[in-house]
């Protein structure tokens, strides 16, 4: 029985080269990249919905107290501290004049907790109450 060995070409072609290698792991280590990126997006843009959620059913709890209030809101500014999924929010309230006495227009901002300065609205509502 004879014994055929192949070309000395083919011999060579059954494993890939060091170039191919770097290639690959290259094109991987950038793909993976970019998914690492898009999932930090991601979970930064959720935590700002979160907080921005939540500043909303504050400024929306902070005009229902003034529906409800039997007290007519007096024009001007108030400021206040509402406590809600574990945060102490600032919200500011500015009640103004309408054209009909009967009724008043009430704007509440929500300012950003980890805002000292309270520049930072995170949310802002209007609403009106009558009398």
């Amino acid at each position: 029985m004879k014994h055929v060995h192949p070309p000395a070409a083919a011999r060579r072609a059954k494993g890939f080269t060091l170039v191919e290698v770097l290639v690959a792991v290259s094109v991987l280590a950038l793909a993976l990249s970019a998914v690492i990126s898009g999932m930090s997006r991601y979970a930064s843009n959720a935590g700002y919905l979160r907080q921005k959620t939540v500043a909303l059913w504050v400024a929306h709890n902070r005009l229902t107290e003034f529906a409800l209030d039997q007290a007519w809101p007096s024009v001007g500014k108030t400021d206040g501290k509402a406590k809600m999924a574990g945060i102490e929010w600032k919200w500011r309230a500015t009640v103004t004049q309408t054209q009909d006495d009967k009724l008043r227009r009430i704007d509440v901002d929500v300012i950003a907790p980890d805002d000292p300065k309270g520049n930072a609205v995170l949310a802002s509502l209007t609403s009106f109450v009558n009398r």
